[in-house]
């Protein structure tokens, strides 16, 4: 009995042998393997994809797979490509696909990017780029024992603008039976570029490819390991498989019962840490979820206080400017009634100018009557505005007090004299914008008059009195301002003309101020001043009324 069983417990072992070695771990059955690495990009060039493809395809070589490798190719080429690799899996054995560059997530369904993809919008993706389902199509259909994809296309979006989702990365997709698809990051999660030859990912898949007598889920784990552990969790390899047996790139897989049975017992194992893992990685996925919510909470409280304190700035800045705001306008309004006040003063001296000419019209019209009924009819001789010069000896006529004063013009020298001894003296000029000027002291010499500034001697030094003459009975006064800097004299500014003055650096201003005698008021005499210098019309020059005020 005891015989018996060790007969069948022997054929029931070399039954398991046998199926282990026709199982799809066969290091005999072929291999095919297609590699594409796209990195020249118009838009979004990357640096390592077509580096990475190389070097997969040589490792793959190295292990006896029949390579097809593509770099840098369109959509036409990579149709072909994968049309071809549909057909040799169909011989049976071993199909695996690699693909590094682009890739991007529309609606659910992955798409791989090729060289040259014009991708205007998401529905552009599968008509400009080739649908990763489709190579699993391919793998499905063709039958074979073990089909192995690995994409290292989880990078970012290069057509984000185009693109109304903002989902990133690649969606998961489900391996059919038979399959491991292996992803360079978790679903909807980006990859780095890496900043060596070759990208994060693929560097360490190249460090464990060739590692012999483990199976092809402890390649990728150890891959997964080495991402995460480079990259602080990160970045988190993932897989989705559907294996029913055990496959070795590298071969070297145990043999007989006793490594069988414990092949069954490492595959627990693995499913155990595989299931634990997808734990821990649900719990990290959430804990960013976690993470990025309260981050997010965090960015509305900052941008609700920032709203909060330029509110009270705003507040504080306007109650810090009211006083300023409330001077100003008291300034504003004293400013406005002294602009009337000067308005109805040049009012009233303008009327008054006006009766004064209409006056000294009617007293010269009085003169010229008295004259002839004196003397009958005489002939004249016109020698100037207001005086005529009888042109034969006539009888004198003699002239009131009051209508001497109001002759437009002194018509003789010992009248001019008169006017000549009353101007002599010193006199202030004070406008009605307070523009500094200096004084005025004036001095008789016959028939002549001198006349010197004097007062503040800031202001004298820079002011020099360069023409006094007495016409139509006006007196002329012209001073000039040296040196101002450039045309800033503004004489509507007292403190900004002081200023000038004191501070001028270029050219001269001339100021004249008319002091009109004959509208004289208590002594009082008054002037207009105004520039003479900047070459305006008579009509278009501004002018500042005043008066002439006896200092002394």
């Amino acid at each position: 009995m005891r015989a018996a069983r060790r007969l069948i417990f022997a054929l029931c072992a070399l039954c398991l042998l046998t199926a282990a070695q026709a199982s799809p771990a066969s290091a005999d059955a072929g291999r095919y393997a297609l590699v594409i690495g796209n990195s020249a990009y118009g838009d979004k060039p990357l640096k390592n994809p077509a580096n990475d493809a190389r070097d997969v395809a040589l490792a793959l070589a190295n292990l006896g797979f029949e390579v097809q490798l593509k770099t840098d190719v369109g959509l036409r080429a990579m149709e072909e490509a994968i049309r071809d690799f549909g057909l040799k899996l169909k011989r049976g054995g071993v199909g695996l696909f690699y693909y590094a560059g682009h890739g991007v997530q529309v609606q659910g369904l992955n798409y791989l990017v090729p060289i040259g993809a014009r991708m205007g919008s998401e529905s552009d993706a599968k008509y400009e780029c080739v649908d990763a389902g489709r190579v699993l199509g391919k793998m499905e259909d063709a039958g074979n024992e073990l089909n192995i994809v690995i994409l290292d296309a989880c990078r970012n979006n290069p057509f984000t603008r185009a693109f109304r989702s903002v989902d990133q990365g690649l969606a998961r997709m489900d391996a059919p039976t038979g399959s491991l698809v292996a992803y360079a990051t978790a679903p909807n999660s980006v990859a780095s570029d890496g900043s060596g030859k070759n990208g994060l990912y693929t560097k360490y898949l190249l460090d464990n490819l060739a590692t012999p007598g483990i199976p092809i889920e402890e390649v990728f784990k150890r891959v997964r390991i080495g991402v995460m552990m480079e990259t602080g969790k990160k970045q988190v390899p993932w897989e989705s498989s559907s294996l029913a047996g055990y496959f070795y790139l590298a071969g070297g897989q145990p043999q007989g019962t006793a490594a069988y049975a414990a092949s069954q017992v490492n595959a627990a194992q693995i499913a155990q840490q595989q299931r634990q893992q997808e734990q821990r990685l649900k719990e990290y996925l959430a804990g960013l979820e976690a993470e990025k919510r309260q981050v997010e909470q965090e960015k509305a409280d900052l941008v609700r206080l920032r709203q909060q304190l330029d509110a009270d700035e705003a507040r504080k800045l306007k109650e810090a400017q009211a006083p300023q705001e409330a001077r100003l306008k008291e300034q504003l309004a004293i400013l406005e009634t002294e602009r009337k006040k000067l308005e109805r003063e040049r009012a009233e001296l303008a009327a008054a100018r006006a009766k004064a000419e209409q006056a000294q019209k009617a007293a010269q019209a009085q003169l010229e009557k008295q004259a002839a009924a004196q003397v009958g009819k005489v002939q004249v001789a016109s020698v100037g505005p207001g005086v005529v010069v009888p042109s034969a000896p006539a009888p004198q006529v003699s002239v009131s007090a009051p209508a001497q004063s109001a002759v437009a013009k002194p018509a003789r020298a010992d009248d001019r004299a008169a006017v000549l001894q009353r101007l002599a003296g010193t006199w202030r000029l004070e406008t009605d914008t307070g523009l500094p000027l200096p004084m005025l002291a004036l001095k008789p010499g016959g028939d002549t008059l001198y006349g010197t500034l004097e007062g503040d001697p800031r202001v004298v030094n820079r002011m020099s009195l360069t023409g006094l003459a007495m016409e139509d009975g006006n007196l002329h006064v012209r001073m000039s301002v040296q040196p101002l800097r450039g045309n800033a004299v503004d004489l509507n500014d007292p403190r900004r003309f002081l200023r000038e003055v004191l501070r001028g650096q270029q050219r001269d201003v001339v100021l004249e101020c008319v002091g009109y005698l004959r509208a004289a008021e208590n002594g009082d005499i008054p002037i207009f001043c105004e520039r003479v210098d900047d070459g305006r019309p008579q009509d278009q020059r501004r002018r500042v009324a005043g008066r002439m005020v006896r200092a002394w």
